[in-house]
């Protein structure tokens, strides 16, 4: 009898499982993908266009997802108080892409791009995550305190951080590349040519054993190149 009654006051306070339940969005014709919210999105390249959302009853109805432009935007679709507990999953399949932007404390995983030209951002607190990159010319940026993750190749790469972020691309190779710093965020890369550095602040830059810099640094960030 006192184990149940024990057990009574858990059993209680327990919250219920949230049903889950998915809605697909018939939306094409998009070569950029932007989280505006809190949201996790995983965007897988190679497929047909298909975009679906997965969560609670009222994670969904706090969602809204449109095509602007040539751009998938995804966000909240009332303000107010947020269950983080409660965030719905968006799953994205494509043709190809250019273009992942992640405002606000979201996450964003994309598999794989293969392009002349991609652009990846982070503005705010989220994580944006890209596992594979084939493309001429990258431009990769973190504004704030959020990371941004790149593996792969570019024969150029523009990499900045304003803020306490931190681009980490030492699993990208790079023929040159631009690299700057404002604030105490840092920058890995792996460049194997010529590059041209600016810090101003604590951040640091590390471009790898085959970079061959120019430096322009005031603050007590280090560069290490070469």
């Amino acid at each position: 009898m006192r184990l149940a009654l024990v057990l009574l006051p858990l059993a209680t306070i327990a919250a219920p499982a949230l049903a889950q339940t998915a809605r697909d969005y018939p939306l094409r014709d998009f070569r950029a993908v932007e989280l505006l919210g809190p949201q996790r999105v995983t965007v897988r390249v190679g497929g047909a266009f298909a975009v679906r959302a997965s969560g609670s009853a009222a994670a969904l109805a706090d969602l809204e997802i449109k095509r602007d432009g040539d751009r998938l935007v995804i966000r909240r679709a009332r303000q107010g108080w947020l269950d983080r507990r409660d965030i719905a999953h968006i799953e994205v399949t494509l043709p190809s892409i250019e273009r992942a932007r992640v405002t606000g404390s979201g996450d964003m995983t994309v598999d794989r791009v293969v392009t002349p030209r991609f652009a990846a951002s982070v503005a705010g607190s989220g994580d944006l995550r890209v596992a594979s990159l084939e493309a001429r010319g990258a431009a990769l940026s973190v504004s704030g305190s959020g990371d941004l993750w790149v593996s792969g190749r570019a024969e150029t790469g523009q990499i900045s951080v304003a803020g306490s972020g931190d681009v980490h691309a030492d699993q990208l190779t790079l023929g040159q590349a631009q690299a700057s710093v404002t604030g105490s965020g840092d920058i890995r890369a792996r460049v194997m040519g010529n590059a041209q550095v600016s810090v101003v602040g604590s951040g640091d830059v590390d471009l790898g054993p085959g970079a061959r810099c120019t430096i322009s640094k005031t603050g007590s960030g280090s560069v290490r190149c070469g």
